[in-house]
Order: C-alpha cells, then sequence, then structure tokens
C-alpha cells in the first residue's frame, strides 16, 4: 500500500502541474479576412416610405417603390433577434434614389427591422471572392 501512494503522488503532481502550465502561443499563416475589409459600426434608417413593403416582405417577393425593385432573396432572424431581410436593389425609372448608389443598388443586401423602423445594413466585406488574400 506504501509502494501504491508513494507512485500515486509524483503521478498526479504530473497531472496537476500540466493544469497549470499556460497554452502554447499561436500565430496564423493565412489571415481569415482580407486587409481590405470595411466595416461600419451603424446601421442607417431607410426612407419611411419604404417601411410598409418591407414589413410585407417574405422570400421570393417583389416589391416595387419610388427607389426601384426590392427583389427579397431571403428572410431571416438576426443574432440580435432582429427581422432581417436579404435583398436585391434594382434601379428603376421612379423619382426617388437612394445614395450612394453603389452602396444601395446591387444583389446582396441587407435590411432588419428594430422595432417599427427599417435599417440598412452596411456589407461588412467589400469585395470577397472567395479566394484569401494575404
Amino acid at each position: 500500500m506504501k509502494t501504491f501512494f508513494a507512485a500515486l503522488f509524483p503521478a498526479s503532481f504530473c497531472l496537476l502541474t500540466a493544469c497549470v502550465s499556460p497554452p502554447p502561443e499561436v500565430t496564423a499563416q493565412v489571415p481569415l479576412i482580407s486587409k481590405s475589409t470595411l466595416s461600419y459600426s451603424s446601421a442607417e434608417v431607410l426612407p419611411e416610405d419604404l417601411w410598409a413593403s418591407l414589413n410585407n416582405a417574405y422570400q421570393g417577393n417583389s416589391i416595387n417603390s419610388d427607389y426601384g425593385s426590392i427583389n427579397v432573396e431571403n428572410t431571416y432572424v438576426s443574432a440580435m433577434g432582429h427581422w432581417c431581410i436579404a435583398f436585391s436593389l434594382v434601379k428603376n425609372d421612379g423619382n426617388k434614389t437612394l445614395n450612394p448608389q453603389s452602396k444601395y443598388y446591387g444583389q446582396d443586401r441587407r435590411a432588419c427591422k428594430s422595432d417599427s423602423t427599417w435599417f440598412f445594413i452596411s456589407p461588412l466585406m467589400t469585395d470577397y471572392n472567395g479566394v484569401v488574400n494575404d
């Protein structure tokens, strides 16, 4: 029995010291996102005359407005619990324009609703092409 405890003490000491040592330092060889990534800290309120139309948006729906044709690609609930839509916006001959046009018009745009207000969510990445840039 004495030899059992004599062997148990060094083994438990080795296990306990392994738990106390710091983890190895890790460095990334390839960045997860490119250096040209832009991020925005705030969302922008969409014009109020679009809110009623966006409230009735569902996947596959096309909404015609004075700003253009909104083609709803998907609807989802964000991580913060907001109702959101993914859409494309195509400019038409309407008398109103969202500026800058390169930001609002095109594919893969996002808008989310907080309370009764709809916000345009700017893309986090501006030129993702599926390839990691060094």
